[in-house]
């Protein structure tokens, strides 16, 4: 699992608008559990949606890199709960109305066996009722990435520069470099490899039913999703009460 420590400084510049995907995840959870009032923020990185939503809910944080979480107690109120811990494995002594993870983070969970593991402990941490939302990057568009050279953006003075590989079969190695300009006018290198890896939409579906009940895929405009043209998919799933 990525732990993304040597970029956490640059990940808020580089990941794009966190209101929309706040704004987005709020709008599923009012439609779906309108009471709902606590909500966890599994790997919840720098904590750029998990603040926009503690307005709306008693929010705590979960994610396994120590860097990506000082940046988020920066953001947070004080008493805010972040808990460092694999969101594959984790148990903390709390539950909640709803769990949400954005940013396609269960992308970065490499077999099936980790997938379910995530359901799992957002099952056993859901009170009865609550719900779970979470999208992932469909496989065809990390194969999408991997026919493309490279991409290279410019966010403030530094340049970030991306390369997608195929790696053993159905893994995508991302390599992201980002060259961060130095008071000297020198450009130093951040680069971190990356690993990620989908499955179907029906396999991903078949293992949420093992728990949860009114499972939902939403494309990025609320709208049923299409697995040949979606880029991303959002799943929405309640624990039964």
């Amino acid at each position: 699992m990525a732990v993304y420590d040597p970029l956490a400084a640059h990940y808020d510049a580089v990941t794009g608008d966190a209101a929309a995907e706040a704004a987005f995840i709020h709008g599923i959870i009012k439609r779906r559990h309108s009471r709902a009032e606590t909500l966890l923020d599994l790997a919840c990185g720098t904590g750029g949606i998990t603040a926009l939503l503690a307005g709306a809910y008693r929010v705590s944080g979960l994610d396994i890199s120590p860097g990506m979480l000082a940046v988020a107690r920066r953001k947070l109120p004080s008493r805010t709960p972040l808990y460092l811990a694999d969101m594959t494995s984790f148990r903390i002594d709390a539950k909640f109305d709803a769990i949400v993870c954005a940013y396609q983070g269960i992308n970065h969970l490499l077999s099936l066996a980790a997938w379910k593991g995530t359901f799992d402990c957002a099952y056993e941490h859901l009170n009865g009722g609550g719900l779970f939302v979470f999208d992932i990057a469909t496989v065809s568009h990390l194969m999408s990435m991997a026919s493309i050279p490279k991409i290279v953006e410019q966010f403030d003075d530094n340049y970030l520069q991306i390369r997608v590989r195929t790696a053993e079969g159905k893994v995508f190695d991302w390599q992201i470099e980002v060259f961060e300009l130095q008071r000297d006018g020198r450009y130093r290198l951040l680069s971190q490899t990356v690993r990620m890896r989908s499955f179907s939409l029906a396999d991903i579906r078949d293992t949420l039913r093992m728990r949860f009940t009114g499972i939902e895929m939403l494309g990025d405009g609320g709208g049923s999703a299409d697995e040949e043209k979606a880029d991303r998919v959002w799943f929405a799933c309640t624990k039964p009460a």
